[in-house]
């Protein structure tokens, strides 16, 4: 017994001096006792850290053992079912604000960045081209100003210095300068009835000149090639034959008061050949043009349905919009995409997809007024632009487009059905971009509703309202 608590006793002597030391090796690394500190954001220091050897180490706490599995059937484990994709509220699917997270779920978006339309470049270019016309008319009015005057300076006239065929060269080129330094320096193209009479005033000046000074009739007949060549390649047609009429007439004037030998044979050949050169340039102009012309409309023809693309809907989009701001007039847009389509190309191939798209291209131009813009702005989705139609219109129109596709289909090869999102300026929205997301947001409640639906942006005003 005694020997037991003696045992007892120094064992006991013993855990008190281990917890003495203890506390002297964490007061010394500024620890609490205990192998992890008591605050959690405090760092941990290891007993390495504090200088202590191997032997002195105390050993890591064990780690408690885990729990045995129950074998009975309420603890066994339960699945997770994954989280289903957020569904977007009523008050959200027709956001105000197009940053509104509810806009990443768009499928009629506009692309970006934005590209002129092809008939915009085309505008663009006839500007350009009656820009670089009243430039061009304007140099060659200094050059023809430029020449004739240092001919007059150098060379003298018949009639001899300071006579009246002097000083009619000296201000027949003063009045050609003076005109083509204002072309050269209009910031913008001269007015189109001073362009379109500035090769026949040249014309009058050069006969003018010639006919005062009694000069060589062949030297005057070529000084004429340049305002007719002028208007056979920048001007219109009709002013090019203007222009030769004018040109052959002053020929006729520049014959009868000039001097020289052979004459009459050089008015012949300049004559026909002033008229064979314009009608190879007009003819090349013309093949030009319709070249032009047949680019544009590939560029703004969706190839297998034969309506607009989304290049050409952009441009009539833009337009309707700006007239639209003008007259105050009403202007909906309906955004129609084709249920279920993913489903024809992967059962039946994607040509029965083409024709069921070319059988769509065929029918809804019919279903709309002439006034209207039926585009293909992607895929299965058509834009239809509807100028001068209010909300409750526009609603009926969709209403009717929807019924005439789904009865139209029937004798299909692949029956579709569509749905239809509707916008109006000024009620869905005030801008471009509004009415785009307003019609696209009206698009998919109606996809989300159940498809072959209808549905209508709403009205902005009466949200506005407290």
């Amino acid at each position: 017994m005694s020997g037991g608590r003696q045992s007892g006793a120094r064992s006991g002597g013993d855990r008190a001096a281990e917890q003495q030391a203890e506390a002297s090796r964490s007061s010394a690394t500024g620890n609490a006792p205990g192998p992890w500190p008591r605050d959690p954001a405090a760092p941990r220091s290891s007993p390495a850290a504090a200088g202590l050897s191997a032997e002195q180490q105390p050993e890591a706490p064990p780690k408690p053992a885990a729990p045995a599995p129950d074998p009975s059937p309420e603890a066994a484990p339960r699945l997770i079912a994954p989280a289903q994709p957020p569904q977007l509220a009523a008050s959200t699917r027709f956001p105000k604000d197009p940053s509104s997270p509810a806009i990443r779920h768009r499928r009629f978006r506009r692309p970006h960045p934005r590209h002129l339309s092809v008939t915009a470049v085309w505008e663009h270019s006839e500007v350009e081209h009656r820009r670089f016309a009243t430039r061009f008319a304007g140099q060659l009015l200094l050059i023809g100003a430029g020449l004739g005057a240092f001919l007059t300076l150098v060379l003298g006239v018949q009639s001899g210095i300071f006579s009246v065929g002097w000083f009619t060269f000296l201000g027949a080129c003063a009045i050609a300068a003076t005109w083509g330094l204002v072309f050269v320096m209009l910031p913008m193209p001269a007015p189109d009835p001073v362009l379109r009479a500035t090769p026949a005033v040249a014309a009058l000046l050069i006969t003018v000149t010639l006919s005062v000074n009694h000069s060589n009739a062949v030297d005057g007949m070529l000084l004429l090639v340049w305002p007719l060549l002028f208007a056979a390649y920048l001007l219109p047609r009709r002013t090019a034959y203007w222009t030769l009429a004018i040109v052959a007439g002053c020929l006729v004037v520049i014959l009868a008061e000039g001097s020289g030998p052979g004459r009459f044979e050089a008015w012949v050949e300049t004559t026909t050949s002033m008229a064979l050169t314009l009608v190879v340039i007009l003819r090349v102009r013309d093949q030009a043009d319709r070249l032009k012309a047949a680019l544009a409309e590939q560029a703004s023809t969706d190839p297998l349905t034969g309506l607009s693309n989304r290049r050409a809907f952009d441009a009539a989009l833009e337009r309707e919009v700006a007239r639209q701001r003008r007259t105050r007039a009403p202007l909906s847009l309906l955004a129609v995409d084709v249920d279920h389509f993913k489903k024809i190309n992967d059962t039946w191939g994607h040509a029965a997809g083409d024709d069921t798209l070319a059988a769509l291209g065929d029918l809804l131009p019919r279903l709309v007024r002439a006034s209207d813009t039926v585009s293909r702005v992607g895929g299965e989705e058509f834009g239809v632009l509807l100028p001068d139609c209010p909300a409750p219109q526009a609603r009926a129109r969709a209403d009717a487009l929807r019924a005439e596709v789904w009865a139209a289909s029937r004798g299909w090869t692949h029956p579709v059905t569509v749905s239809v999102g509707v916008a109006t300026v000024p009620d869905s929205a005030a801008a471009l971009d509004d009415l785009v997301i307003a019609a696209d947001m009206a698009l998919y409640a109606a996809k989300e509703s159940g498809r072959d639906r209808v549905r209508v942006a709403p009205n902005r005003r009466r949200e506005d309202m407290p």
